[in-house]
């Protein structure tokens, strides 16, 4: 892997740890995810008007462009879900932990992906390392709930990486974002229109500032990853974000009051190592 595609991930990794804190910050509450992807969507329109028509009208694309929006549907009810009911240094990591080996697997099945020693150590590293970085104690509440909602969003990273990877290949990553942006947003619509409005209204009045942050900075940081797909192994660069897990982690010792121990601090270890073999593969 080149320094640059290197450096690339690293840095979409804080972001990536950035705004999933923002999400934190606002308890996992679901609308306010739901008006994050409705304001992004809004503010990124205007980034169309540099595409081409065909860019734009790509029908071959149009089934991924609709499965990934399907699947970011599910994953980012799941992801605020995961938060309502975890701290954000349990819940984070094992749902990333979890895409990092489905994604390394499900890219060498149906993608023919090569995968080196190296960068084995560096996959397997990493998942071992982000799943002791969410152990919780026993005593804590919440946690089959919250165990649960991660593992689904594990799943759901494991499907829109090796959707995207294809996506991406056969369409300008910018249209690409904006369609699975717009088809996630029609998702979850009808369900918050008909039954949530009230909840809705609540989160635009209380937590405004934070779907700003959310929907600009998640949609920023994956058009990035779209755009380093087309170069480089999306097993690598899945695994590679997961800088992102450490960083949350420690954002949740700092800010938020979250108890760092042994294991996840070994867990931390591990991502950093299993980092550095990757870049070596």
């Amino acid at each position: 892997m080149s320094l640059i595609v290197f450096l690339l991930i690293i840095f979409s990794a804080f972001f990536h740890a950035s705004w999933n804190f923002a999400a934190k910050k606002a308890s996992g509450n679901f609308y306010v995810v739901y008006l994050s992807l409705l304001i992004a969507s809004v503010l990124f329109f205007p980034f169309l008007f540099t595409l081409s028509v065909s860019e734009l009208f790509n029908v071959r694309a149009f089934p991924y462009v609709f499965a990934t929006g399907t699947i970011h549907a599910v994953y980012f009810f799941a992801l605020a879900k995961a938060y309502e009911h975890g701290d954000i240094s349990s819940a984070y990591p094992i749902a990333r932990g979890t895409g990092v080996a489905g994604t390394a697997l499900a890219a060498t099945l149906f993608l023919n992906e090569a995968i080196t020693m190296f960068g084995l150590f560096g996959i397997v590293s990493i998942s071992i390392g982000t799943l002791l970085v969410g152990l919780k104690n026993s005593n804590q509440t919440g946690g089959l709930k919250g165990l649960l909602f991660a593992l689904l969003v594990g799943t759901m990273i494991v499907g829109y990486s090796i959707v995207d990877k294809l996506g991406v290949g056969i369409m300008n990553p910018v249209a690409y974002i904006f369609g699975l942006w717009i088809f996630a947003t029609l998702w979850l619509t009808p369900y918050v229109l008909i039954f949530k409005r009230r909840e809705l209204s609540l989160a635009w009045k209380e937590y405004k500032k934070y779907s700003f942050i959310i929907g600009i900075g998640s949609l920023m940081t994956y058009l990035l990853i779209l755009f380093i797909y087309r170069i480089a192994q999306v097993s690598y660069v899945v695994a590679l974000r997961e800088l992102a897990v450490a960083i949350g982690a420690v954002l949740g010792f700092v800010f938020l009051g979250e108890k760092p121990t042994g294991l996840k601090i070994i867990g931390i270890t591990l991502i950093v190592l299993g980092m550095m073999a990757i870049k070596l593969a």
